[in-house]
């Protein structure tokens, strides 16, 4: 996952594998338990031939918001309550003095 910060806004882009674990009900609206990365691709792929940008290029993968994953027509929650260590940038201690 890429997290932006721009002023009060926060913006979370998460890639292809990330963003398929994270769908809930597939285009037809049955319950599922996340869907090949594949399958989301190829419906990323099917919706940019036909002109709907429904993703975005950063660098050489496509990531996607919830906002995209709907656009696409599937319906996505991110629940994870943690951050794998790897993906952890930057962080700033809440108080100077300790």
């Amino acid at each position: 996952m890429i997290k932006v910060k721009c002023g009060d806004s926060e913006f979370r882009y998460y890639s292809v594998s990330e963003a398929a674990s994270m769908i809930t009900h597939n285009q037809w609206g049955v319950p599922v338990n996340g869907i090949h990365s594949e399958t989301l691709r190829r419906a990323w792929r099917d919706k940019a031939s036909a002109g709907q940008a429904c993703g975005h290029h950063i660098g050489r993968d496509i990531f996607f918001t919830l906002d995209n994953l709907e656009a696409l027509g599937y319906e996505a929650e991110d629940t994870r309550t943690y951050w794998d260590v790897g993906e952890i940038t930057e962080l700033i201690p809440l108080e100077e003095n300790q």
